[in-house]
């Protein structure tokens, strides 16, 4: 089956780098150009300030394009506004399916761009082709994960296709791929003609959450608990300790299922994929499921009483012993440190003064 296939993904970045779930991406566009014959094409869209450093790594990773979508207007995010944008480019041009990979922001673009290009949206997608009569076939998770429904769109309906990030950061390195275009890729930058008057919403004022309460994607610091964390007061233990360092409170699908955080707050496969500058694993055995969704964090330090534990194979630093009695001393110690920190820059700051 030789099909036509202009695929369009949507680059996330953080203006310096771009980040490596849109390789990802790109290595599952080019699977489904190949898996239908070899004919089509890859875009790669980009909203608002990138560096030349993240468009170079774009050319190299595979894109047959690169449309640069820039305006002062559009330096942070604005769902309403990011929509808009893509959607005047996309109805420009012929487009058969476009890939995401979903977050708390892209969730809120997926729905607004299917909404204006009257396209079907699937989300938490874990694979996504064609079939023998031309019709894309999306395969997700369901009933917390333990069983997965396949999801049929009409043919030549355009499909919004939202990946779980877990399984594009397991898609091979994408250097390691031959889609090398370097020299042939065209990088188009437009520049919209954007009417603040025109919109319907608008930014009024940032809002920074106490760390603790940050997305998990977006925390630097991450305290994760699992089974053996324990339930009901049990767990407030997790809490103190993301508190005292400023991370941000995680769990394993077993505490999801309990009921003792919401489901954002899940890492693994069915849940989110993230990787903090540090992430303290707490009563987690290491599981597949949940690994695959922390196994690119900077740093990792684990604590459980199974010396075997699998989680101790992705850990920079091991703890061997009881959470219960680890945690309480590290949380006082850390206080403790952060009380002398206190005291110095206090010495330290009446001392220039009376300089």
């Amino acid at each position: 089956m030789k099909v036509s296939n202009n695929i369009w993904i949507l680059v996330l970045s953080d203006g310096d780098a771009v980040e490596e779930s849109t390789f990802g991406l790109i290595a599952e566009a080019r699977r489904i150009i190949k898996d239908t014959g070899g004919i089509g094409s890859l875009a790669a869209v980009i909203i608002g300030p990138v560096h030349d450093d993240a468009l170079a790594s774009l050319k190299q990773g595979g894109a047959d394009r690169i449309i640069h979508i820039k305006h002062d207007l559009l330096e942070r995010y604005h769902g309403e506004l990011f929509a808009k944008v893509f959607f005047e480019v996309a109805d420009k041009n012929t487009v058969s399916c476009i890939l995401v990979s979903q977050d708390g922001g892209t969730s809120d673009f997926s729905a607004r761009v299917a909404a204006m290009m009257n396209a079907s949206l699937v989300t938490k997608v874990m694979d996504f082709g064609f079939d023998e009569k031309g019709r894309g076939v999306a395969v997700r998770p369901v009933s917390n994960g333990y069983q997965f429904e396949r999801v049929i769109i009409d043919e030549g309906n355009l499909a919004v296709i939202s990946f779980l990030p877990s399984v594009l950061s397991a898609v091979s390195d994408f250097k390691n791929n031959n889609f090398t275009k370097n020299n042939d890729t065209l990088v188009e930058v437009i520049i919209p003609d954007i009417d603040e008057g025109s919109l319907n919403t608008k930014i009024v004022n940032i809002i920074e959450a106490e760390p603790e309460e940050l997305d998990i994607e977006d925390a630097e610091i991450v305290v994760a608990g699992g089974r053996g964390a324990g339930k009901g007061e049990a767990f407030d233990i997790i809490n103190e300790l993301a508190k005292a360092i400023g991370g941000s409170v995680a769990g394993t699908r077993p505490v999801i299922d309990a009921q003792i955080l919401p489901f954002e707050r899940q890492i693994g496969q069915t849940g989110k994929t993230i990787n903090p500058g540090l992430i303290i694993n707490c009563g987690i055995s290491g599981a597949n499921e949940y690994s695959a969704g922390m196994e690119k964090s900077k740093n990792v330090i684990s604590i459980n009483n199974d010396p075997r534990a699998r989680i101790f194979r992705f850990s920079d630093l091991g703890v061997v012993g009881d959470l219960r009695e680890i945690i309480p001393l590290l949380v006082e110690r850390i206080r403790a440190i952060k009380k002398e920190g206190s005291r110095d820059q206090g010495f330290k700051g009446s001392s220039e003064n009376q300089k």
